[in-house]
C-alpha cells in the first residue's frame, strides 16, 4: 500500500479516520459538500490555472498514480522544465505537485499554489490563518521528502497565494497577483517529525486490528472526522460537543470528556461553566425559555422608525472579475430590504438584483440611496459582513461614501439577543444562526422549499447565470429563486423581531 500525500494529510487529521478511510471506507458517514465548498474547490483549479500562465514553457501531466510516474518521466527525458502536476514515488511514498521546475542535474524547486490569499503584511494574528500556512508547509514538506527520496536535490520550496492587497484594473496582472514566497527554512525545519509521520502512517495503516476509539472525542462537533459516529455513536446525541463555541474552550472540554461527562444533562448542578454554557444547559434542563425582557426592551426602545431588515447576496471570486475589487472580496450583487414605517404599522419590501456582467458596485449603491432614508435604524443579523460591505462600497462610490458609512452607525445586530443570551431557547441548542432560530420561533417560515436556501448556493448560482449559462429560460428561473432566497432572509429577521417583540 503506498502513501500518498492527501492521506498522510488525513493521518493527521486523525489517525482513526485514516484506518478506516484505507480498510473500511463503508463504515464513513462522510458529510457531502456545501456549495460552498464546491465553488471553492472550483476556485482552487482556477488560481492554478492562472498560476500556470506565468510559466509558458509549462506542460502539465494528465493521469494520477503509476501512470503519473511515467508521464513526469517521459516529459522531463524530452527536456521539460516546468512540469505541472510532476509526480515522485519511492519506498511507498507517493506525491503529486502543482509545479516543479527541473533545473537539471537531478535539481528542483517545488511550488505548492493554494487559493488562500496572502498572509505577508497582515501577520499571523488570527490562529485560523496561522494553522493554514502551517498546514500547507507541512503539505510541502511531504512533497519534498519524497522528491527526495526518489533522488532529486529541492533547493528551494515556494507557496503560491493570492495577493491579498492585488486590486484588479483592466486586464488581469499575472505578475502583481500572486504572492510567491520561499518557506524552504520552515519546511527544512518540519523534515524530521514528518519522516517519523510518514512512516508511522504506513506502519499504521497496514495494521489489521481497527482503531476502537477516535481522538475526535476532544473536538468540537464541527472538526470531528467521518469515523467518529460508527466509533462513539454514545456521543452522536445533544453532547458537551455541541457547547456553544466549545472549541474555543478545548481544555474545558476535555475535562467533560475526561471526567464521563458526556450528554447534556449528565453535566452536574453546581459544576464550573461559562455563563453561555450555564444558560444552555439550564434551558435544556428545565425545557423553560430564558428571557431577560429588560434588555431586550432597552435593545428595542432605542431603535428609531423607521426599521430597515437588510441583507446582501455576494460574489467573491479568487480572481477578481470587477474593477477596483479584490482576491475574494464581497461584491454584494443582490439586497433585500424590509421595511416597518412606523410602531406596529405596515411593512414594504424593496429589493434589487443585478444580472448582467457589468460591475454591481455603483449600481447597488445607488439603489440603497434610493430605498433607505438618512433616519432609522438598520436591522441586519451578524453586523460584521453587512458593515464590511458597506465600507468597501463607500470606498468604491466616494460620492455616496457618507450615506453608506452611515447605514453602519444607524445598525443593530438582531443576532446579538440571541448570541448575547437575551433571548435563549432550548431548541436554539447554543446556536444564534438564523437558520437555527428561524424554525423554533417562526415554524411557518422555512428555508426547505426553497431551490436556492443558503448563501453558498446563492452566490454560485449567481454566478452561473451571469456568466455561464446563455438559456434565457434557465436564467430567469434562477433570477426568481435568488429574489425569493434574500427576501425570505429579511422577512425572517422582521418576524423574528416581532416574536420576540411580543414576549417583552
Amino acid at each position: 500500500m503506498s502513501l500518498s500525500k492527501s492521506s498522510f494529510l488525513k493521518y493527521l487529521q486523525c489517525p482513526s479516520y485514516f484506518w478506516f478511510d484505507k480498510n473500511r471506507p463503508e463504515v464513513l458517514q462522510e458529510k457531502e459538500l456545501s456549495d460552498f465548498e464546491k465553488a471553492l474547490a472550483e476556485q482552487g483549479k482556477k488560481v492554478e490555472e492562472y498560476f500556470y500562465r506565468l510559466f509558458p514553457d509549462l506542460i502539465k501531466v494528465s493521469t494520477k498514480g503509476s501512470t503519473a510516474l511515467d508521464e513526469t518521466n517521459l516529459y522531463i527525458q524530452k527536456g521539460a522544465t516546468h512540469i505541472a502536476q510532476a509526480a515522485f514515488e519511492s519506498g511507498g511514498y507517493f506525491a503529486q505537485s502543482d509545479l516543479v521546475h527541473f533545473k537539471g542535474d537531478g535539481h528542483i524547486d517545488i511550488y505548492e499554489v493554494k487559493s488562500s490569499s496572502s498572509m505577508q503584511n497582515i501577520g499571523l494574528e488570527d490562529s485560523s490563518q496561522a494553522r493554514s500556512k502551517e498546514e500547507h508547509e507541512t503539505d510541502l514538506a511531504f512533497q519534498y521528502e519524497v522528491a527526495t527520496r526518489a533522488g532529486y536535490f529541492v533547493d528551494n520550496t515556494f507557496l503560491v497565494e493570492l495577493n491579498k492587497t492585488y486590486i484588479h484594473q483592466g486586464e488581469i496582472d499575472l505578475s502583481q497577483l500572486f504572492s510567491i514566497n520561499n518557506v524552504t527554512e520552515a519546511v527544512l525545519n518540519l523534515i524530521p517529525g514528518i519522516w517519523t509521520g510518514m512512516q508511522q502512517a504506513l506502519t499504521y495503516v497496514t495494521s489489521t486490528t481497527p482503531p476502537t476509539t477516535c481522538g475526535c472525542i476532544y473536538k468540537p462537533r464541527k472538526d470531528q472526522c467521518a469515523a467518529f459516529a460508527f466509533l462513539h455513536p454514545e456521543m452522536t446525541g445533544y453532547t458537551v460537543h455541541d457547547l456553544s463555541r466549545i472549541g474555543q474552550s478545548p481544555k474545558r472540554l476535555v475535562a467533560f470528556i475526561d471526567q464521563n461527562i458526556i450528554n447534556i444533562e449528565d453535566i452536574p448542578p453546581g459544576h464550573k461553566l461559562l455563563d453561555s454554557h450555564r444558560d444552555q444547559i439550564h434551558s435544556w434542563n428545565e425545557d423553560r425559555e430564558i428571557i431577560h425582557r429588560e434588555e431586550i426592551k432597552r435593545a428595542f426602545n432605542s431603535f428609531q422608525f423607521p426599521l430597515y431588515f437588510l441583507d446582501y447576496e455576494t460574489y467573491a471570486p479568487a480572481i477578481p472579475v470587477f474593477d477596483g475589487t479584490r482576491p475574494y472580496q464581497h461584491v454584494p450583487f443582490q439586497y433585500s430590504l424590509h421595511i416597518i414605517h412606523e410602531n406596529d404599522g405596515e411593512v414594504s419590501h424593496e429589493e434589487y438584483l443585478h444580472t448582467d456582467r457589468s460591475n454591481p458596485i455603483p449600481i447597488i449603491s445607488q439603489h440603497l440611496r434610493s430605498t433607505i432614508g438618512d433616519t432609522g435604524t438598520i436591522l441586519v443579523w451578524h453586523s460584521p459582513f453587512e458593515s464590511g460591505r458597506n465600507k468597501e462600497l463607500a470606498e468604491a462610490v466616494p460620492t455616496l461614501s457618507n450615506f453608506l458609512l452611515s447605514l453602519n452607525t444607524r445598525m443593530f445586530d438582531l443576532k446579538d439577543i440571541i448570541a448575547k443570551r437575551m433571548y435563549v431557547h432550548k431548541n436554539f441548542r447554543g446556536s444564534a444562526s438564523i437558520k437555527k432560530v428561524l424554525p423554533v420561533l417562526v415554524p411557518e417560515l422555512s428555508y426547505a422549499s426553497l431551490a436556492i436556501n443558503d448563501g453558498g448556493k446563492a452566490t454560485s448560482e449567481w454566478g452561473s447565470m451571469v456568466f455561464e449559462i446563455t438559456d434565457e429560460t434557465e436564467k430567469e428561473t434562477i433570477r426568481k429563486q435568488l429574489l425569493e432566497y434574500c427576501k425570505l432572509d429579511t422577512l425572517a429577521m422582521v418576524e423574528i423581531y416581532r416574536k420576540i417583540k411580543d414576549m417583552i
